[in-house]
């Protein structure tokens, strides 16, 4: 527990450091060049299609699908797998709320707003969701997952984390949010899957 609350922090400090860098001297440049350069081109169509593996209403769709599952065939979650379900579908439940929440505080405008309305940065305390672009939540929905996955099924781990990257880097090539967004939406979603695993599966088992 120790171990993992250390990395946390640690991981914390360095990706707010890389996300101000980003927020003030990357994240503009680089979304303003994808739209001008590659909006008429195949990467948004790759990007649409990569996407839509951690799009929202299908993420929601399959826990609903899973928790009703779970409560049709295992209701007391004896069974081994029924407890490994349910740790990814909770994984998803936190790393969405905590996404959401974060969306309403600092309500960050979309690169879209900065393509049509020349703006940029944070407005706070809004719930025009739609319109709220940090963190980003097909990263975090795909981190989350993903590394759940991974601390189950260890061999796969490049394979499952190549799927969460290459998500958050369609939302990107999209632009639908910027380079920072994906950062902060990785570190909920890979942070999240830490943290239940150790209280949801035993600290015995912790990540190393």
């Amino acid at each position: 527990m120790k171990d993992l609350l250390t990395k946390t922090a640690i991981s914390a400090g360095a990706g707010t450091l890389v996300y101000l860098v980003l927020f003030f001297f990357v994240d503009r440049a680089t979304v303003l060049w994808i739209h001008n350069n590659c909006s008429e081109t195949w990467i948004p169509v790759v990007g649409r299609y990569i996407s839509v593996l951690a799009e929202g209403s299908y993420v929601n769709l399959g826990l609903a699908l899973c928790f009703v599952l779970i409560l049709i065939c295992d209701s007391g979650v004896r069974r081994r797998e029924t407890k490994l379900l349910l740790y990814i579908c909770i994984c998803g439940v936190i790393a969405m709320t905590i996404g959401d929440g974060l969306k309403y505080l600092l309500a960050r405008y979309r690169p879209v707003m900065l393509f049509d309305q020349d703006l940029y940065g944070l407005h706070f305390f809004s719930t025009k969701w739609a319109m709220n672009s940090t963190p980003s939540g097909h990263t975090l929905r795909a981190f989350s997952t993903m590394t759940a996955l991974s601390m189950l099924f260890r061999r796969f781990t490049i394979v499952f984390i190549s799927i969460a990257v290459a998500i958050g880097l369609s939302r990107v090539a999209l632009t639908d949010h910027y380079p920072s967004d994906v950062l902060f939406g990785a570190f909920i979603g890979i942070f999240t899957a830490l943290w239940t695993f150790v209280h949801f599966l035993g600290e015995d088992k912790q990540p190393q």
